[in-house]
C-alpha cells in the first residue's frame, strides 16, 4: 500500500514531469510510517518494574499526540522527541523559466495546523495546547488541497511560458533530516541543500506571482525576448567572452607597462 503524504502542497502543475535529479512525478520517497519513532526509540520496554509501566503509559501518550498534535500536549509527553511528521521539498516541473532556469514547485508536506480553520487554531492556543499538526490533521490538509481547483486551472490555462522568482525555503523533515536511515535521499539534488541552525534549505526558481498570488505567465514572444541569464540548474550564466576580453586587455596593459619601465631603465643607462 502506498504511504500517505501529509500536509498541504503548493504546486504549479497538476501532474509534474519526472525530475531527472532524483524526485519522480509521485514525489519524495519519504514515508511517515517509516519516519515515526518506534517504541524502543522512545524508551518503551517490556518489563515488570514501575519505570517500565510509566514508560509504557508515556508511550501511549506519545502516539496519541503524534496522531493529533504532532507535539507534546501534556506533562506526560513533554521532553519526548515528538515533532510533526512530513517532508518539505522541491519538485522539478519540467517547465523552463523566462530567464532560462529550470522551474521548480515547492511541496509543503509538513502540516501547519490550518486544517480546521483559524477559529480552532485560536481556541487551541487559548487553552495552552499546541497546533493540530499530527497525522490526522495532516490528512485533512491533504483533502483540502485536493479539493482546491487552482492547480488544475493553472495547468489548463497557463501559457506554458512562466516568469519565475528565486526563493530559499526549508527542505527535509521536522527533525532536520533530508535522507532516511539507509541514506536514501528525500529531496532532489541534496548536495545543493545548505544546513542552517533550523535545518536544511534550498534555493530554487519557482513560478512568480502577482499581488493577488496569481501565477505570472508570458506570451511566447515575450518569453523568447527575455534575456536568458541563467543555466538550467539555476546558476547564473558567466559572460566568458567578456571575461576573456577583459583578461586579454589586462594582460596587454600589464605587458605594455613593463615594456615602458624596461625602456626607461635602458635609456638611463
Amino acid at each position: 500500500m502506498a504511504s500517505l503524504k501529509q500536509g498541504s502542497m503548493t504546486s504549479n502543475t497538476l501532474l509534474p514531469n519526472s525530475a531527472p535529479s532524483g524526485i519522480g512525478a509521485l514525489g519524495s520517497s519519504y514515508s511517515p510510517a517509516d519516519a515515526m519513532k518506534t517504541p524502543n526509540q522512545i524508551g518503551v520496554r517490556v518489563g515488570n518494574s514501575m519505570d517500565d509501566v510509566i514508560n509504557a503509559v508515556k508511550g501511549v501518550g506519545f502516539y496519541t499526540d503524534q496522531i493529533g498534535f504532532g507535539a507534546p500536549s501534556t506533562g506526560l509527553t513533554n521532553g519526548m522527541p515528538l515533532k510533526p511528521l512530513g517532508i518539505n521539498y522541491f519538485i522539478n516541473t519540467g517547465a523552463t523559466c523566462s530567464n532560462g532556469a529550470q522551474m521548480w514547485s515547492y511541496i509543503r508536506g509538513i502540516p501547519d495546523g490550518s486544517s480546521l480553520g483559524k477559529n480552532v487554531q485560536k481556541a487551541m492556543a487559548d487553552m495552552g495546547l499546541p497546533a493540530l499538526r499530527g497525522l490526522a490533521p495532516g490528512m485533512l490538509e491533504d483533502v483540502q488541497q485536493a479539493l482546491d481547483p487552482s492547480p488544475m486551472m493553472n495547468a489548463l490555462f497557463g501559457s506554458g511560458y512562466p516568469q519565475c522568482k528565486q526563493v530559499t525555503l526549508p527542505v527535509g523533515d521536522s527533525y532536520g533530516r533530508i535522507e532516511s536511515d539507509d541514506k536514501e535521499s528525500w529531496i532532489s539534488d541534496p548536495h545543493t541543500a545548505k544546513q542552517t541552525s533550523n535545518g536544511f534549505v534550498q534555493t530554487r526558481w519557482v513560478q512568480d506571482t502577482d499581488y493577488k498570488d496569481n501565477p505570472i505567465n508570458l506570451s511566447r514572444e515575450n518569453w523568447l525576448a527575455e534575456e536568458k541569464t541563467h543555466n538550467k540548474d539555476g546558476t547564473p550564466i558567466k559572460n566568458e567572452a567578456f571575461a576573456n576580453r577583459l583578461t586579454q586587455s589586462s594582460t596587454i596593459a600589464v605587458v605594455g607597462v613593463l615594456c615602458l619601465i624596461a625602456f626607461s631603465l635602458i635609456r638611463r643607462r
